[in-house]
């Protein structure tokens, strides 16, 4: 029953309930984990019924703590994270099970001409700090009233990130890539736990393809899954955390030097002038924002996957950027930066074998699409 799909007499089917559809199949997904007999393990599902009010409803055994991507397809062949399931009164895109036992999944809106298929699958395993991020919708750039503003930070645009990624809690530091290449380049060489920085947009993406064969040779990703740089649009929404201000810790509208690692000489928003290290600060120095992420302003210019292009305004749904270009987006601000540089909306751009010591990165862990 963990390795194939639920024969005939163990599906509901629709007309028992007055509707066309046929049937809603089920296919228990192999973990990404092994365990000690070295055998794959699959989620087992314990039971399904269509409640009251017509929606279709399944459950399995949980597992405290544990998350648990829900995944649906027409086709067995392509296969799209659910967004509008209901777990424990809530929207869920991945299940997080507050506690062993039952967990109870209900869909709402399921086409009733149509026969679904579902595979209830284990997670990756993420390496060492990384944060989950639920999707959701957010507003990309900034307003023409905030102080600093670029032309390049609008048209303001209503996003929406469709699927949940994980993001690395600090820019990626000296001894992990030195640990997956085998080199630094850093040019604060003198403490590996420091943030990697003087790195191209090539190197990091390098780092990223590196990193994903690293993890699946370790069964630690499972098929679909990838580690690479954040879109624009990823590092905003997380950099935000929820936010809509300038910043996204503190009060939002001002930056100081006890926030940040920048030239805090020159602060934003009234704040009291501070000091300017002219060097990288580990991971931790300073608060994190909301959703527990450090150094989103300031440290480093962070690289992220997109070619720089203008914002489309309007309604969007998982940007990508242009599909070619010149340069590729930097975002945050660095440690030489102004504060009015490590703005939330704040861009900049560099050709990908661009490279410079107000460099860095953070990876992202996501479904490849």
């Amino acid at each position: 029953m963990a390795s194939k799909l639920l024969s005939s007499p163990q599906l509901i089917y629709w007309a028992l309930v007055g509707f066309a559809l046929q049937a809603a199949l089920f296919i228990p997904a192999a973990t990404s984990s092994i365990n000690a007999a070295g055998e794959n393990e699959g989620i087992l599902l314990q039971g399904e019924k269509v409640s009251s009010e017509g929606s279709f409803q399944f459950f399995f055994e949980a597992n405290a703590g544990q998350t648990y991507p829900i995944v649906a397809s027409l086709d067995l062949i392509h296969w799209t994270v659910l967004t509008n399931l209901v777990w424990a009164g809530s929207s869920v895109e991945t299940v997080v099970s507050a506690a062993s036992g039952p967990a109870w999944i209900e869909e709402h809106s399921i086409s009733k001409m149509q026969r679904h298929f579902y595979r209830i699958g284990l997670p990756p395993t993420p390496v060492p700090n990384m944060v989950f991020v639920s999707p959701g919708t957010f507003t990309m750039g900034s307003p023409e009233s905030e102080a600093g503003r670029a032309s390049n930070e609008g048209p303001q645009t209503e996003v929406t990130l469709s699927r949940g990624f994980w993001i690395g809690k600090y820019e990626v530091r000296q001894q992990e890539y030195i640990a997956v290449m085998g080199s630094n380049h850093s040019a604060f060489s003198y403490d590996v736990r420091l943030p990697l920085d003087s790195q191209t947009w090539t190197r990091a993406t390098n780092y990223c393809y590196m990193l994903t064969l690293q993890e699946r040779a370790a069964s630690r990703l499972p098929p679909g899954y990838i580690y690479r740089l954040p879109t624009e649009a990823e590092w905003e929404y997380a950099c935000r955390a929820g936010t809509t201000a300038a910043f996204g810790i503190g009060d939002g509208t001002s930056l100081s030097s006890t926030q940040a690692n920048f030239d805090g000489t020159f602060p934003y928003g009234g704040a009291a002038p501070g000091r300017y290290l002219s060097a990288t600060t580990l991971g931790g120095t300073y608060p994190p924002n909301d959703w527990g992420l450090y150094d989103m302003h300031g440290n480093l210019w962070e690289w992220c996957q997109d070619w720089y292009g203008p914002y489309p305004g309007g309604k969007v749904t998982d940007p990508k950027g242009p599909e070619t270009g010149s340069a590729h987006v930097l975002r945050g601000g660095g440690y030489t930066s102004p504060g009015q540089g490590c703005r939330s909306a704040k861009r900049d751009s560099r050709s990908p074998n661009y490279d410079n010591t107000i460099q860095g990165f953070r990876v992202v862990l996501a479904q490849d699409p």
